[in-house]
């Protein structure tokens, strides 16, 4: 029998998206066919996964601009693509998929990662929040199948829309294993890792001010976001 295609989408550059490739890696072994779409930026890293990945070289990298230029690419890509599933990760993907689902009548999965519309990036940006908002309402009504990272998100979109919603924890894989990770090691130090998006209201100001009370350690940090530079400093 032949495996089901499915195509996982997100707007960033999939190298630091950990959650996407714990989703991906989990629908190899329930025998799909996985091809994970993202975005190509100027210092994007090569990104190397056991299932294939297409990344967008587009016009704008930010902004309202970004944002249509992501989904209008997605929904052409999709379009002309063949496949059984759509994974939607978060509402900045959702227009592109839940378009192309209902052109091509396939089913549509959207994983919310977050609370989309209170996040701190719109909070004190009423238009840009209200866009989102919109969005929102209109296709999460019409959605089978969505799952997010916590009872309380999982609580908010019930009571909001009256739709199930199913949780889907977000944890990391543990691994025990004796192999030294190159460049990331001292003699006598553990290693504490933050990897993903360095963003406002994630708690690594907080990890940076804490680990001067932490002895025989260091703190890692993978990623890009709008408050890099400040952290850094």
């Amino acid at each position: 029998m032949s495996k089901q295609k499915i195509i996982v989408s997100v707007t960033n550059d999939l190298a630091t998206d950990m959650r996407v490739d714990k989703i991906c890696n989990s629908l190899l072994e329930l025998n799909y066919d996985v091809l994970l779409v993202g975005r190509v930026l100027p210092n994007s890293i090569r990104v190397k996964r056991i299932y294939s990945t297409r990344r967008f070289k587009l016009w704008f990298n930010k902004g309202a601009l970004f944002y249509a230029n992501y989904n209008i690419r997605l929904f052409f890509f999709l379009l002309f693509n063949s496949f059984d599933v759509l994974w939607s990760n978060d509402l900045d993907t959702l227009w592109a998929n839940h378009l192309a689902a209902k052109w091509k009548n396939k089913k549509l999965i959207f994983d919310s990662h977050e609370y989309f519309t209170e996040v701190p990036e719109l909070v004190d940006r009423p238009k840009v929040k209200r866009f989102w908002k919109r969005i929102e309402q209109r296709i999460l009504p019409q959605l089978k199948h969505i799952s997010t990272v916590s009872p309380s998100i999982v609580d908010l979109y019930q009571k909001e829309y009256g739709i199930k919603v199913k949780l889907l924890r977000n944890v990391p894989v543990l691994h025990k294993s004796n192999v030294e990770v190159e460049n990331i090691k001292e003699e006598g130090k553990s290693i504490l890792i933050y990897q993903g998006a360095i963003n406002v209201n994630r708690g690594i100001e907080h990890m940076i001010e804490a680990m001067q009370h932490v002895d025989n350690a260091l703190l890692y940090i993978f990623g890009k976001g709008d408050i890099l530079m400040k952290l850094k400093n």
